[in-house]
């Protein structure tokens, strides 16, 4: 934990140095200004940020003690997370929401046991969720709190959001056609079950 913050720590701090930097050439003459300042204005905006916040939080789902190899690929994922958002596709976005007593206002559904991703299926109302206004149905949750829930049982997922307190931070990406599918074919299945085919 120590080591990612240090991590974490030190991506902006990095940022801040760059500005630095590009500050004393902009006194030294050695680059226009107009350039030097449009340089400054990207790494000091929200976007910068939100992208700087989707490599932090990617790359924190790998524990920090794991071999290279597995920290490389965090590394690795991370990056094409964050080239991802600047190229404006769908990409990973870090949610933050309070749990209450009714809990986040969100429901769940997939899991590995269903070859499926874990989407969110449902806002509720009124709920935390929903009063924040940036988690959507069919959004995929990609982590809780740090912990990959890509590869997890849908049990698993859901323990894990239920057993968060306080602040539960969430990554998630927005691909609706995926859940759109994945609810077509589970009503496919019921369908089977149930002797006939869907109207």
């Amino acid at each position: 934990q120590r080591r990612v913050r240090e991590a974490v720590v030190s991506t902006q701090s990095t940022g801040r140095r760059a500005i630095e930097l590009m500050e004393t050439l902009e006194q030294n003459g050695e680059i226009p200004a107009s350039k030097l300042a449009a340089m400054k204005n990207v790494l000091k905006s929200d976007f910068c940020r939100a992208v700087r916040e989707v490599y932090e939080q990617v790359h924190e789902t790998v524990d920090i003690n794991h071999p290279a190899e597995i920290r490389a690929e965090a590394a690795a994922k991370a990056t094409v997370a964050a080239f991802a958002a600047s190229e404006g596709h769908a990409h990973p976005r870090v949610i933050e929401l309070p749990k209450t007593e009714e809990g986040l206002g969100f429901n769940v559904m997939g899991g590995k046991e269903q070859a499926s991703p874990i989407y969110i299926s449902r806002i509720i109302p009124g709920g935390a969720a929903h009063k924040d206004g940036n988690l959507r149905r069919g959004d995929q949750l990609l982590s809780v709190n740090g912990q990959s829930v890509e590869k997890a049982s849908h049990e698993t997922a859901v323990d894990l959001l239920k057993n968060a307190q306080g602040k539960v931070r969430l990554v998630v990406k927005y691909t609706p056609k995926v859940l759109e599918e994945m609810e077509s074919r589970f009503e496919r299945q019921k369908a089977s079950r149930r002797g006939r085919a869907p109207q």
